[in-house]
């Protein structure tokens, strides 16, 4: 999948249980990095994620990212089982599409619990190390929920991970790097059971089509690569223009622009 090489490296995916996540995981252990595949709940789902994964050295963790003991938990069992993360991948993230008028405090609790809190958290604990290294890598999964006004408590979540990651890059640069990674809708078997929304989804990308998990894992380690050691505090957006904001085009005829005034291409170079 990529000629990158992550020899010797630790690599931690929260959320890698299934989906871009387990994606994320195989590309990093296709490149020789040892990886911690976590899931929220289901311990059998991270276990068959590393067991099938290549190489050796794989390790399952469960824990609920909601919760910030659990949070602390998980570094200290990764980092007690395969040793302090030198790559943090954050992309664990529940969704929640309730309106916030609507929306109860438990759930707010755990969509920006899950979403923000944790990855500040898990970036705060594998810092010392990355830094003590002098080399860490850190990049959070976001979603163009956080570019434009939808989906309530996630869309906020996902819009402070974005400032969250420019504030830790000032914060824990010269020897991290932290940046962030902002898919829109990502193909999936979730996503070809959902035909409509699937059909509109592409329809309203300019590229006509959705991103995979593939592309996805592919940009993130790429981001930990030697090639991207000059990039800190991004946010490489993978939506195939799809939250480019765009004026409508209203078709004005020759003659119609000319009575408001206007002289259609004057304007080109």
């Amino acid at each position: 999948m990529t000629s990158l090489r992550f020899d010797g490296e630790r690599v931690l995916v929260t959320g890698s249980s299934s989906g871009a996540g387990a994606a994320m995981a195989r590309a990093f252990a296709e490149a020789g990095a040892r990886v911690a595949v976590h899931a929220g709940s289901r311990r059998d789902a991270a276990e068959a994620v590393a067991a099938a994964l290549p190489g050796g050295g794989h390790a399952a963790f469960v824990a609920d990212l909601a919760d910030a003991a659990q949070a602390r938990r998980l570094f200290a069992e990764v980092a007690a089982r395969l040793g302090p993360p030198t790559i943090l991948v954050n992309n664990a993230g529940p969704y929640s599409d309730t309106p916030l008028r609507l929306l109860d405090e438990a759930e707010w609790d755990r969509v920006m619990g899950a979403n923000l809190k944790a990855p500040w958290l898990l970036s705060r604990l594998a810092a010392p190390a990355m830094a003590a290294r002098g080399r860490g890598r850190i990049v959070n999964i976001g979603a163009t929920s956080g570019l434009v006004r939808s989906h309530a408590a996630y869309g906020l979540a996902k819009a402070a991970l974005l400032a969250l990651t420019e504030t830790l890059a000032l914060e824990l640069a010269p020897s991290v790097t932290v940046n962030a990674v902002v898919p829109s809708q990502i193909a999936s078997a979730r996503t070809d059971r959902l035909a409509g929304y699937k059909a509109a989804a592409i329809a309203a990308t300019p590229l006509g089509r959705l991103v995979t998990e593939e592309e996805l894992a592919r940009m993130v380690t790429l981001l930990c690569g030697p090639d991207f050691d000059f990039v800190t505090g991004r946010a490489i957006v993978m939506d195939g223009g799809r939250a480019i904001a765009a004026f409508p085009r209203i078709g004005l005829s020759l003659e119609a622009a000319a009575a408001m005034g206007a002289t259609p291409g004057a304007d080109r170079n």
